[in-house]
C-alpha cells in the first residue's frame, strides 16, 4: 500500500511540472521597478531606521550591454538601487543559479550577465559560479560598486562537482564569510553553503531625534550599522549522483535536503563559523538570536518541499510564496528532446521577521558598541524578473525588498 500511494505521488508531482495550476492563459510578468511600486503602501506604515548614505551620483553603467532603460527608476534611485521615499533602510537580494556550462556561450552568458547587474539589487547570491564566470563578472561588478565578493569555486583536487561553485556581491562590506562543506557530514549532499554577515549601513546621525533611546549626543560623529546575517545555499539535486533521474528520485533525494537545512542551522547557531574572526569589540551577538535573518538560493525544490517546511516550522517565510504566483516557474528544463518543458519553483528568498538584527555603533571602520536599538526585517515584495525565461540559464532570477525596521 506505501509502495503504491508513493507511485501516485510521485505521479502527480511529475505531471505538476507539466502543467502548473493556471497557466495556460494567464501571463505572468515582473520587472525590477515593479517591486519599488508595489512596495510603497507596505513601507508606509512602518517605524523606520533612515536609509543608508549612498553616493548621490548615477551609476556609470559598465558596457553598452546594459542600457539605462534596465535599472529600475523610482524617485528616490541611487545608483541604480531601489529606495523608498520615506525614512526606511531597504534592502534588495537578488538569487540567481547561473549555470556553470554557460559561461562560455556568448549569448546566454551576456543575458546572465544583464539580469544580474540590471536588478539593482544590493545584495546578488549566485550559484554555479565557476573562474571563467567570475572573470565575466568582476569588472561590471567593481564598476557598479559591489565592492565586496565572495567567490567559492569546485575544486577538481577536492573533487567537487563543478557545478559547486556559490558567490556572493555585495555593496556592502561582508563579515564572517563561511563556506560550509556538507558533503563532509551528510550523505548525498553534493554543493557547499556560504555564510556570510553584511554591514547594512544606517544614516542614524540624521535621526537622533526620533531615535533617543538609540543614541545619545555623545555619538553624533559614529555610524551605525545593522548587521544582517544570510546564508546562500544550492541543496542536492533531485537526481542521483550519477546524473539520472527517475520518478521517485526527488522523494528519495528529499530526506538529503532537509539533513542539509539542518545542518546549516546549527552550525549558523554555534558561534564556530563567526568567532574566529571577531575581535573582543565585536562580540555582541546573544545565544538566543536566531542565526540567520536570510536564507536564499537554488533549494532545488518546491515551496512545499522538505526543506522549504523545515524552515517555515523553524519561524522563515518564503518571499517567494508571500509575492509570486503559484503558475510561476523559477526553472525550465527541456524534455523528451524538447517536445515537453518541466516547469519547476526552485529557487527561493526566505526571511525571518522575529529575529533581532543587532545594530552597532562605528567610529571609521572600527565597531565601538552595540547600540540598545536593535531593529528586525520586514518583506516589502519579490518577484521573478521576466525576461530571461530562455536564452539565459536555465533558472531565473528571483528578487525581493526588505526593510530594516526598528524596534519599539
Amino acid at each position: 500500500d506505501i509502495m503504491i500511494i508513493n507511485v501516485i505521488q510521485d505521479l502527480i508531482k511529475f505531471a505538476y511540472q507539466f502543467i502548473p495550476p493556471i497557466t495556460l492563459f494567464r501571463r505572468y510578468h515582473f520587472s525590477p521597478a515593479d517591486l519599488a511600486i508595489g512596495s510603497s503602501t507596505r513601507i508606509a506604515g512602518l517605524k523606520r531606521i533612515r536609509t543608508p548614505s549612498l553616493p548621490s551620483k548615477s551609476p556609470s553603467l559598465p558596457s553598452e550591454e546594459y542600457s539605462s532603460s534596465d535599472v529600475p527608476t523610482t524617485t528616490n534611485n541611487i545608483d541604480g538601487v531601489i529606495h523608498s521615499s520615506s525614512k526606511s533602510t531597504t534592502i534588495t537580494v537578488l538569487t540567481y543559479n547561473i549555470n556553470h556550462e554557460l559561461s562560455s556561450d556568448p549569448n546566454k552568458s551576456r543575458n546572465i550577465l544583464k539580469a544580474i547587474f540590471s536588478s539593482g539589487a544590493q545584495i546578488i547570491l549566485l550559484q554555479e559560479t565557476n573562474p571563467s564566470w567570475q572573470e565575466r563578472i568582476h569588472n561590471d561588478a567593481i564598476a557598479l560598486e559591489y565592492n565586496y565578493c565572495h567567490y567559492h569555486h569546485a575544486s577538481i583536487e577536492r573533487k567537487d562537482r563543478p557545478a559547486g561553485g556559490i558567490a556572493v556581491l555585495s555593496q556592502f562590506p561582508l563579515k564572517n564569510v563561511q563556506i560550509l562543506d556538507l558533503t563532509t557530514d551528510i550523505s548525498g549532499s553534493v554543493f557547499p553553503a556560504l555564510l556570510c554577515d553584511i554591514s547594512v549601513p544606517l544614516n542614524e546621525n540624521s535621526s537622533h531625534d526620533e531615535n533617543r533611546n538609540c543614541a545619545s549626543s555623545a555619538k553624533i560623529d559614529m555610524s551605525m550599522i545593522a548587521n544582517v546575517r544570510v546564508a546562500n545555499v544550492h541543496l542536492r539535486p533531485p537526481v542521483e549522483l550519477d546524473g539520472s533521474a527517475w520518478l521517485a528520485t526527488a522523494r528519495k533525494t528529499e530526506p538529503i535536503r532537509i539533513c542539509e537545512v539542518k545542518e546549516l542551522l546549527r552550525r549558523a547557531r554555534s558561534k564556530h563559523w563567526r568567532g574566529n574572526e571577531l575581535d573582543e569589540d565585536e562580540m555582541a551577538f546573544s545565544e538566543s538570536q536566531l542565526p540567520l535573518d536570510i536564507i536564499a538560493g537554488d533549494f532545488n525544490e518546491g515551496d512545499f518541499g522538505g526543506a522549504t517546511s523545515y524552515f517555515s516550522s523553524q519561524g522563515y517565510t518564503d518571499a517567494l510564496q508571500q509575492y509570486v504566483p503559484q503558475r510561476k516557474e523559477t526553472h525550465t528544463w527541456p524534455f523528451m528532446r524538447n517536445f515537453w518543458t518541466l516547469r519547476k519553483r526552485l529557487d527561493h528568498i526566505l526571511w525571518h521577521g522575529e529575529s533581532t538584527i543587532p545594530v552597532m555603533y562605528l567610529k571609521g571602520n572600527k565597531v565601538l558598541e552595540e547600540s540598545e536599538c536593535t531593529s528586525t526585517l520586514q518583506s516589502l515584495g519579490c518577484g521573478v524578473v521576466s525576461g530571461y525565461e530562455s536564452n539565459a540559464s536555465d533558472h531565473q532570477p528571483v528578487l525581493a525588498l526588505f526593510a530594516i525596521v526598528k524596534d519599539p
